[in-house]
């Protein structure tokens, strides 16, 4: 047992060479497989337990010069790729409401002191995104389905007892009102993924209990007016479905059965459709390629902060801004679906496309708005539109993405650990 030991020993002093924690599981289990490996082949050889042993650490070479090489090969940099959008998308925001607090006429903007709020959202959900890069996203799998149970609870009680603002609940909590239905779509993705990563879609008990437990928080959200909100996450959980194997039909039959109430109140909504006036969509015709005035805001248009942020932009700082904040979140959807092809761990590939589904989703929504096209409201652009809770999930939700990317090699030690202990 004592010689055995020189093993254990090997290993430890390896892994203090190997900055990257997360891989510190699969190289003691790969390192210790091989050392057997060399062992047995000693004791084949003729040797005592004592001689194999040395002769296995000797072959296995010096430990500080194989951890400075596995340590190298096991570096997790951060995705300058996926975090390099977000911070720019971010910083135009933050300067939008700079604009929208000290330069426009909008006097109910100002008194808000969008500015103000804003940079503090943003700096916390910055620090919580560079947070969570650094955690390991596979200890979350095992509180999957409390997520969702925590989500689906929450969401009742703002349906049930919010305050609603032009039909769509907030959550009041004495010192903010949140809009948790516009948050909704983000936390159930994150819990759809650790739910269904494994779920058996051929089994017919399996599949009804999936597509209840998929339908039960959309039901919840047709009650209220946050029509593009249940869009949302029918896309999202339609793209779940697909991820975790569910057949074709299968999806699009709840894609169908779902979207059959949101279409009805889609339609009622553009008999009535007078958000943007046909004057201002020629003024945004109009507008310069480089930008107008700095202080010029639309005169028809409510909500310019939130809901039509982008249409702001363009009045505002012209097409060519608005262009760059376009290509700014649309490189970023496509890097996360991009990078999610080389995760191999199937619940982080599952939540990293059910993000990138949810912000593309969204984005689209937001960007059809904004040009006269949909009749939707309360579609947030992201990481532009004022407000502190999508700001923040946000934030949170990018965490995660880089957090799946700089462990997309490591192996599912974690995720065999779950398995056993349950």
């Amino acid at each position: 047992m004592g010689l055995e030991n020189d093993f254990e020993v090997y290993i430890k002093e390896l892994c203090k060479q190997i900055r990257n924690k997360d891989v510190h599981s699969s190289i003691k289990l790969e390192i210790s497989d091989h050392l057997q490996t060399l062992k047995e082949e000693a004791l084949l050889a003729g040797l005592s337990e004592e001689e194999a042993i040395d002769q296995a650490l000797a072959r296995m070479g010096d430990v500080k010069l194989l951890g400075k090489q596995l340590n190298e090969t096991h570096k997790a940099p951060m995705d300058i790729k996926t975090i390099l959008p977000v911070m720019i998308a971010s910083l135009f925001g933050l300067l939008v409401m700079y604009y929208l607090q000290f330069h426009s006429t909008f006097t109910e903007i100002q008194d808000m002191k969008v500015f103000n709020k804003s940079l503090i959202f943003y700096l916390l959900g910055i620090l919580l995104m560079l947070s969570l890069s650094t955690f390991d996203y596979r200890k979350l799998l095992k509180f999957s389905k409390h997520l969702y149970a925590g989500t689906v609870l929450i969401l009742l009680i703002t349906v049930l007892f919010g305050v609603r603002v032009d039909g769509v609940p907030f959550l009041i909590l004495g010192f903010a009102n949140i809009n948790f239905t516009e948050i909704t779509p983000f936390l159930l993705v994150m819990s759809f993924a650790g739910i269904f990563h494994s779920w058996n879609w051929n089994d017919s008990r399996k599949s009804w209990l999936g597509v209840g437990i998929l339908a039960l928080p959309i039901l919840l959200l047709l009650t209220t007016s946050a029509i593009a909100t249940s869009i949302i996450c029918i896309i999202g959980c339609t793209a779940i479905m697909f991820g975790s194997r569910a057949s074709l039909k299968q999806a699009i039959t709840f894609a169908a059965a779902a979207s059959i109430w949101p279409i009805f109140n889609l339609l009622v909504l553009s008999q009535n459709y007078t958000s943007i006036d046909t004057k201002d969509i020629k003024k945004l015709g109009a507008s310069d390629f480089i930008g107008n005035s700095l202080n010029l805001t639309p005169n028809l248009i409510s909500e310019v902060h939130t809901d039509f942020i982008f249409t702001y932009i363009i009045y505002s700082f012209g097409w060519l801004a608005a262009i760059i904040a376009f290509v700014l979140v649309v490189f970023f959807i496509w890097r996360i679906l991009s990078a999610a092809k080389s995760v191999s761990f199937i619940y982080g590939k599952m939540l990293a496309i059910g993000l990138a589904v949810t912000f593309a989703s969204q984005f689209i929504l937001s960007i059809l708005t904004n040009l006269g096209l949909s009749p939707l409201p309360g579609v947030a652009m992201p990481f532009m539109s004022f407000g502190g809770s999508h700001i923040l999930l946000e934030m949170i939700a990018v965490g995660l993405i880089l957090s799946i990317f700089r462990r997309r090699k490591a192996a599912d030690i974690l995720w065999l650990d779950v398995k056993n202990n349950t």
